[in-house]
């Protein structure tokens, strides 16, 4: 059988191109799965990392409080048996940090002070003890955060003798800094540790200081951590015990007493995690030497997973990560089936072009066939011009140059949200730099406000008190505080932690926005006006709200500059209403492109805009109790409205 040279030309482009992709395909698959694979693992790996310095980051400034307390007592700074110094110096130490529960100091005679947070009927609680013989008299005192006494009460009945606890008794025996086992807290009835460490003078003990803080952030921080959909982590102690978990409710279970205490990964309410781990008890206790990697098998699923020793072994933890295969393989195989069946059509479709495209090949070579014939039968002389067929070539041979051109437009696509996505990964790590930036800085402003606090208290002490430099030291220290108050507030916004909201003066935030801005506003040519009558107080973090009334005045400043607008003038605008103040602010600039979507991250109009700013806004809008939207019916000039609640 003879078939046409166009047909078997056509066939043969689309097995071709069905070989090609389904080769490309397959070993796409098998190369993407491998990659996927060490990926899951990749990220195995940074999560367990994440978890480790995390939890070394939390609990490091208690050691640090623990440490430093000793220091001041032990120097003679701070006398170790006046019980009003030592309970101010505990209490301000307590302020410096939020995930410390409580500081307490005890003594060789029985003697106690401890300074800890309270629910009610202040912030602080004081519960100082000291004894007479073996007579213990025990004084409870609430105080607010400027230590100002709300409630004093006597107990009568508080027979409590830190001698006898662990944490003292360990502390004395080690002669050093410890780490008492994780446990929940009698009065919290939260998971939490203490550490102690024994306060030396002129050779002997004089007592212990001890720091108590709830790890139940570390569970917050596990239910945050971004492994993949159905991947998790947890933090196991050496007797097994889970002290973190993303369900901070699983880590806590009654015991036949009806006592909480923390469960085991033997009984664990978590069967993935239960599967995984539980093998490491087989010994009776978890003990990790260095980061390791496996595979298991549950419910016909394969799952990895890692275990990571807890960095600096001061606290024997294991970091343990687990994610099923599925979650970063499955979007591949289903990718692949697609593939296979778009190189079906594509083939198919190919071979119906390649057929086509044949014909238009060959219609020239069939001309020079009938020119030959013609010639060798002397019906056409050879020296007479060649048919013009080439002309079918050349349009061929433009199809292919256009067909080309419309994949190198695809591939620019591809590479355009390529960018968005290395974009978006470098705003990620900004975000990630600005976290560990803001918590390396709050170390060194603590220690720093730490030490102006024991120098204020060394002058006082002294018989000339300088004046001056009391002046300087107390002046020192309000920087100190506002670093740290700064710092706090970049954190918290990066980490998304709640927004503490209290009540501020918007009058007087908008009289600073005024002189902050009116520089600028002259520096372009820009009128700046403010129709501001007296308002109400509002609540929400007045820096935040700072940062989201210069961005939309800084906003529309640049509209104007940037349009050249005739009218360039700015005003905001303050609105009294029930429940809120609105503050408006209006722009005579160019207006909103309709095809700009406002609020919408990477979404701009401006030249050089990254997209985030109105975003951030509107999110740090609503962590504030307010609200951030942009008046679209207001057509006189563009106008974005702030709410802000009473």
């Amino acid at each position: 059988m003879k078939f046409s040279l166009g047909l078997v030309l056509a066939i043969s482009l689309a097995g071709l191109q069905f070989l090609a992709i389904l080769i490309v395909v397959t070993t796409s698959f098998v190369t993407s799965e491998k990659a996927m694979l060490q990926h899951a693992r990749d990220l195995l790996a940074e999560a367990g990392a994440n978890a480790s310095e995390h939890s070394n980051g939390f609990l490091k400034p208690a050691r640090e409080a623990a440490e430093l307390s000793k220091r001041v007592i032990e120097s003679g700074v701070i006398a170790h048996d006046d019980t009003a110094q030592l309970e101010n110096f505990l209490f301000q130490s307590l302020q410096n940090e939020s995930q410390i529960s409580g500081l307490y100091y005890g003594d060789e005679a029985g003697n106690f002070v401890y300074v800890m947070r309270s629910d009610g009927p202040a912030a602080f609680r004081t519960k100082v003890m000291r004894r007479k013989g073996d007579l213990p008299t025990t004084q409870l005192i609430w105080r607010d955060a400027n230590f100002t006494p709300v409630q004093t009460e006597v107990d009568p009945t508080d027979t409590f003798d830190p001698r006898t606890r662990p944490w003292y008794k360990s502390a004395k025996s080690e002669r050093s800094t410890i780490w008492t086992e994780p446990y929940i807290f009698f009065s919290s009835q939260q998971p939490g540790i203490s550490v102690a460490a024994p306060v030396l003078r002129d050779g002997g003990l004089k007592g212990v200081i001890g720091v108590d803080i709830e790890i139940s952030t570390i569970s917050n921080f596990l239910s945050q951590l971004a492994i993949s959909d159905n991947g998790s982590a947890l933090i196991l102690n050496d007797n097994g015990d889970v002290i973190a978990h993303p369900d901070i409710t699983q880590i806590i279970v009654p015991d036949s007493d009806a006592n909480l205490q923390f469960a085991n990964i033997e009984n664990i309410d978590d069967p993935v995690a239960k599967a995984a781990f539980t093998r490491l008890t087989a010994t009776g206790m978890v003990a990790i030497e260095r980061e390791t990697q496996s595979e298991f098998q549950y419910q016909n699923n394969r799952y990895v997973s890692l275990l990571k020793p807890l960095l600096g072994r001061e606290l024997p933890w294991t970091i343990a990560v687990f994610a099923p295969e599925s979650d970063f393989t499955q979007g591949i195989k289903d990718n692949r089936t697609w593939n296979i069946w778009l190189a079906a059509i594509v083939s198919f479709a190919a071979a119906l072009a390649g057929l086509a495209l044949a014909e238009l090949i060959l219609k020239p070579v069939r001309a020079f066939a009938v020119r030959t014939a013609l010639v060798s039968q002397g019906e056409v002389l050879a020296a007479e011009p060649l048919p013009g067929t080439y002309k079918e070539l050349h349009k061929a041979n433009e199809t292919l140059i256009d067909q080309i051109a419309q994949r190198r437009e695809a591939d620019a696509k591809i590479l355009e949200l390529n960018r968005d996505l290395s974009h978006f990964s470098r705003v990620n790590l900004m975000g990630q730099m600005a976290t560990g930036l803001a918590h390396e800085l709050s170390q060194p402003l603590t220690a720093i406000s730490q030490n102006v606090d024991a120098a204020i208290t060394t002058a006082n002490q002294q018989k000339d008190t300088n004046k001056d430099l009391l002046d300087i030291l107390s002046e020192l220290d309000d920087q100190a505080h506002l670093g740290g108050d700064i710092l706090k507030a970049l954190r918290g916004f990066v980490r998304k932690d709640q927004v503490k909201i209290v009540p501020f003066d918007v009058n007087e935030l908008l009289q600073q926005t005024e002189r902050l801005l009116h520089h600028e506003a002259t520096t372009n040519g820009v009128a700046l006006r403010f129709d501001v009558p007296k308002m109400p107080e509002v609540s929400g973090s007045r820096i935040q709200i700072a940062q989201v009334l210069i961005n939309l005045v800084r906003n529309a400043m640049e509209a104007i500059t940037e349009a050249n607008s005739p009218v360039k003038e700015v005003t905001v605008i303050a609105k009294s209403r029930p429940n809120s103040v609105e503050l408006w602010v209006e722009d005579t600039g160019p207006g909103i492109d309709p095809e700009v979507t406002l609020f919408k991250q990477f979404e701009t109009s401006k030249k050089d805009g990254m997209g985030l700013g109105l975003s951030i806004c509107r999110t740090i809008a609503e962590a504030n109790g307010g609200r951030l939207w942009y008046d679209a019916e207001h057509t006189e000039r563009t106008r974005f409205c702030l709410s802000l609640p009473v």
